[in-house]
């Protein structure tokens, strides 16, 4: 035992859950390569690729929400482990059908889908083990978050090179079956190494499906600071998919000339990233969090219209980089006012619902700035995304909602000692 009283299991938990986001998190990764191509080779057809992805991500993000309530029914860690499983063995499954040659174009697709159905759930489960697992190991819940945070980052850096490499050395059926082995280790090492997160609420019957998954969207209607963040969070991520998808694909082939510009574009962002996530790692805990989340906001609104004058490539990617380091803040943080904030019993459900409107947003954005940039061109359309976003921070500014992230995030720490650890155990 610790002087804490907390079993020395528990105390390495957090490292045990970052380990199976971390291999889990760069096989997907690298799946970003490996199912397009896979499908592009086989079908020969650039329509039916396109068809398979956006197939794939909008049942992911209709099955995220729906599926909800079922993180709060089984607990967060048999969520995660179920999610790891299914997605490792709908990537398994691509390449075994494959070679005995039962793979028609049907077939492929629902495989697809399959692999990215549970992403939604499993993501809110691993961020629903983070607090306890957090106050376990002693380690301020921003810092938990970070890291989280950090790994997904890392792995977006790393494994689409990482896919490329092993398309073209192992082939897409190699690559396939390399992430079917990582989501199935993550999937190992949270049943067998956490023991956290088990089912917290009675068991229900079916008929009370539907009533859960209204009082999740009832509960995110009615509390205002997560209706705040939500609806910010949801303007933030289609301004920054209009700005990622279109904007610097523009910017790169009309001016700079070459993909390997958008390469090192999105390359230094993504570094930014990286660092401003580690710095909100060690010092996140001790800043204002509406401080940081207004703050980030306005400079990052700054950045985007210094990008205005198209200057070029060096000073670009360093605008991108200090970009990429102030925003990264954003994400731990409102990762951390839905777990102070949603009551534990509703957890699963209120996050689906937040982070599939999030998705939906992506494609809402970038299909927004398309119109923008061939109505405008690219420097209003720059100009006016900038606009938005400092428009965004300044509703932020001045709604009292976001006054009690700080609040929050203070009665948490005062209670630490008796949350949400301590009702796990008491009920054991």
């Amino acid at each position: 035992m610790t002087s804490l009283g907390f079993p020395r299991r528990r105390r390495w938990g957090i490292h045990a859950l970052l380990g199976a986001v971390a291999v889990s998190s760069l096989g997907e990764a690298m799946m970003v390569v490996a199912v397009p191509w896979f499908v592009l080779k086989t079908t020969g057809s650039v329509a039916q690729t396109g068809i398979v992805v956006a197939f794939g991500a909008v049942t992911s993000g209709v099955v995220g929400f729906v599926a909800g309530p079922l993180v709060d029914r089984w607990g967060f860690r048999a969520m995660a482990v179920v999610a790891y499983a299914v997605g490792g063995l709908g990537a398994a499954c691509i390449p075994l059908l494959y070679a005995l040659d039962a793979l028609d174009f049907p077939t492929l697709a629902l495989l697809v889908v399959a692999a990215n159905a549970l992403d939604v759930p499993g993501g809110a489960a691993v961020t629903g083990l983070v607090p306890e697992l957090s106050e376990a190991a002693g380690m301020p819940l921003e810092r938990g978050n970070a890291l989280l945070t950090g790994i997904h980052q890392v792995a977006q850096l790393c494994g689409p090179p990482l896919g490329g490499a092993g398309v073209a050395l192992l082939g897409t059926h190699s690559v396939l079956l390399l992430d079917a082995i990582a989501c199935g280790l993550a999937a190992l090492v949270i049943l067998v190494c956490i023991s956290a997160g088990r089912r917290a609420t009675e068991r229900r019957p079916a008929g009370a499906y539907l009533a859960d998954l209204r009082s999740g969207l009832r509960t995110l209607r009615r509390h205002r600071l997560l209706r705040a963040v939500a609806i910010s969070g949801t303007a933030f991520n289609a301004l920054d998919s209009g700005l990622a998808g279109v904007v610097l694909v523009t910017y790169a082939y009309q001016h700079l000339g070459s993909a390997a510009s958008l390469g090192v574009l999105l390359t230094s962002f993504g570094l930014g990233a990286v660092a401003g996530t580690v710095g909100y790692a060690v010092f996140g805990h001790r800043i204002s969090g509406r401080f940081l989340y207004i703050g980030t906001g306005f400079a990052a609104g700054l950045l985007i219209a210094s990008l205005v004058s198209l200057p070029p490539l060096p000073v670009g990617a360093a605008l991108l980089a200090v970009l990429g380091a102030v925003a990264a803040p954003v994400g731990p943080l409102r990762t951390g006012v839905l777990q102070r904030s949603v009551p534990r019993e509703q957890y699963g459900r209120v996050t689906a619902a937040v982070d599939t409107v999030g998705l939906a947003a992506v494609p809402l954005g970038a299909s927004l700035t398309v119109a923008a940039v061939g109505a405008l061109g690219l420097r209003p359309a720059i100009g006016l995304i900038a606009g938005v976003y400092l428009l965004v921070v300044v509703c932020c500014w001045a709604a009292p909602a976001l006054r009690e992230i700080d609040r929050s995030a203070a009665g948490d720490r005062g209670r630490a000692p008796v949350s949400p650890l301590m009702t796990e155990l008491d009920k054991q």
